[in-house]
């Protein structure tokens, strides 16, 4: 409760800046249905009395007709002014859900890379994106509520009080059982999604691997959709057995207060007819005074619910609002200085890095040095340190000690965006984007975006365009089969993709992690044939498992366990016989005939 007042401003600050029209009209419409409930409350004891009157013989039908028309009038009022809030409530929702998801995807794509190696954060992503979507609009539209139900209920007890000032402490009181019992709910079910988190993380992964495209094939000729689906049934069946309790309780709960709250409201019924009984009211202030009850009663439910809403909805918004809060904490621990643009002299001193998820290092104490315009070249068995050290140089990752320098500078102490202007980087999982050709390649260099023929000059690089040029709409055409339209490609050619993404990054630095493991023999000789002219004089860093791919390379770094164990040409390590000659011998053995 004491966070509650810090994460309401927040809300209503987030509900402001995303629509803030909307926000004040809902909040002008509570105030007129407000002071519309009020106002029937004296209407209909006017018009009661007006209808005994004539019953009686003291009035005429004409004396009551102003009252009848007043209350058509406020009752029109009230049912627009409610129809037209939750209209407005529904459009709010869905502003105020893009802003809150635009902040949690500012954090997702401003954090480092490293961190979407860790479980809790990725538990912490998944409540943020989860209840972005309905959190801080819910957590407006029930302080809007309240404060709805507050001015209703100001008025109806103004009206109440007037009538009869016994009641209103009673039927106030009634309520203080239900507003409990709607607290206690709420913290129910708030512990109850936070344990399930990670459940429910596993169970959408299997719900992918069961839907989606890049595993129908293996699914299906393993024969894994029976297993897959036993284990994402295993987990809804927790989560519901766990939900059935958690209902259970929040019904017991509820039903305790409801009890307590309904036996209030009849005993104060009871004193109502008691009153009458003893001719301390009047047949028209009572009947005003039973439809102030009920409407009160109403309105104290509304009240409760409102606020049990407002309340839950804090417990849940903190996961969110203190997710986007680290935004501004990134940006201020982001390092201002600028990196060069490219280097004479890339060095990496003394660098280990550690993943947060494993005990053991995957670099320790690596040193060495590139040149510009040297092509050097990765190789070790799996597990050896070279993809992690490729994302170092590349600036996604930062060292856990050593430094990176170009020319001198520690490129890590420098902006990291900064950095990365300056590399091109193609990894082994590369992106399929379900876009066109043309921006599948254009994305290599997104503020170049426009320039067609220089994308077109990147296909033909990578030989993308031999069947770019093919598509129906060509380097309009959609690609992947997900969309309506989408042409699909191979694993070759998807590869050729990214390659001329690279391509059209023109970055000094480029580093190729397994650039043509898709590739057929023919377009991998092809391209590491002409590697140098294809790169115009770039710095190239290539990993590779296949070791006649990097023979011609300038230096070869061999890692191990982490380290560096051998550097030098290919001439050079075969002459060593060491770990490079051992796995060059091993892979070419398998071309050649046994016989000879």
């Amino acid at each position: 409760m004491r966070r509650l007042p810090r994460l309401l401003r927040g809300a209503l600050s987030l509900t402001w800046s995303a629509a803030r029209k909307e926000f004040a009209a809902s909040a002008a419409l509570q105030l007129a249905a407000a002071a519309c409930m009020a106002a029937q409350i004296l209407i209909v004891q006017r018009a009661l009395s007006g209808v005994i009157g004539v019953a009686e013989g003291k009035e005429d039908i004409s004396d009551v007709l102003p009252a009848i028309l007043a209350l058509a009038a406020v009752s029109t009022v009230l049912t627009f002014a409610n129809i037209a809030r939750t209209e407005l409530q529904r459009l709010l929702g869905e502003l105020v859900a893009r802003r809150a998801l635009d902040q949690v995807l500012d954090v997702s794509t401003g954090v480092e890379l490293l961190a979407y190696d860790s479980p809790t954060f990725l538990d912490r992503l998944q409540r943020a994106r989860t209840n972005a979507v309905s959190r801080p609009a819910q957590m407006a539209t029930g302080l809007v509520g309240v404060l709805s139900a507050l001015l209703t209920i100001a008025g109806v007890s103004a009206a109440l009080f007037f009538l009869e000032p016994v009641f209103l402490v009673v039927v106030l009181l009634a309520y203080v059982p239900l507003w409990i019992a709607t607290t206690r709910a709420s913290k129910v079910i708030y512990r109850f999604n936070v344990v399930q988190t990670e459940r429910d993380r596993r169970r959408d992964y299997l719900s992918y691997v069961l839907t989606r495209k890049e595993e129908a094939a293996e699914v299906r000729a393993f024969d894994l959709s029976g297993f897959f689906r036993r284990q994402y049934e295993k987990l809804w069946d927790e989560r519901l057995a766990e939900l059935r309790t958690v209902v259970a309780r929040r019904m017991r709960v509820g039903l305790i207060g409801g009890m307590v709250t309904s036996a209030l409201t009849a005993a104060t019924l009871a004193v109502l007819v008691v009153f009458i009984n003893g001719e301390r009211m009047d047949l028209a202030q009572a009947g005003a005074a039973a439809a102030a009850v009920v409407l009160l009663g109403q309105r104290l439910q509304l009240l409760s619910g409102s606020a049990g809403s407002l309340y839950e909805s804090s417990l849940f918004i903190e996961d969110f609002t203190s997710f986007v809060a680290a935004m501004p904490v990134l940006d201020a621990a982001r390092p201002k200085d600028q990196a060069p643009d490219g280097f004479r002299k890339l060095r990496v001193d003394s660098v280990s890095f550690s993943y947060p998820t494993r005990d053991e290092a995957a670099l320790d104490n690596v040193t060495l040095e590139v040149e510009q315009g040297q092509v050097v070249a990765l190789v070790g068995e799996n597990g050896s340190g070279k993809t992690t050290l490729a994302k170092l140089l590349a600036g996604l990752y930062q060292p856990s000690l050593g430094a990176i320098t170009w020319d001198g500078i520690d490129v890590t102490k420098c902006d990291p965006l900064s950095v990365r202007r300056s590399v091109g980087v193609i990894f082994q999982d590369f992106a399929k984007y379900m876009l066109t050709a043309h921006d599948n390649i254009a994305t290599g260099r997104h503020e170049r975006f426009d320039l067609r023929d220089e994308v077109v000059r990147a296909a033909r690089r990578s030989g993308a365009d031999s069947f770019i040029s093919r598509l129906p709409k060509g380097y309009d055409g959609r690609l992947g089969s997900p969309f309506l339209g989408g042409n699909d490609l191979s694993v070759g050619q998807w590869q050729r993709m990214a390659l001329a993404r690279a391509f059209f990054r023109d970055a000094p630095f480029l580093i190729l992690d397994e650039p043509t493991a898709a590739l057929d023999p023919r377009s991998e000789a092809d391209l590491f044939e002409n590697v140098r002219e294809l790169y115009g004089g770039r710095t190239v860093l290539l990993i590779s498992h296949r070791f006649s791919t990097v023979r011609s390379a300038d230096m070869i770094f061999v890692l191990f366990a982490g380290r560096i164990v051998e550097r030098g040409t290919h001439e050079q390590l075969m002459d060593i016989a060491g770990l490079y000659a051992e796995l060059f011998t091993l892979q070419a053995a398998g071309f050649l005939d046994p016989q000879q």
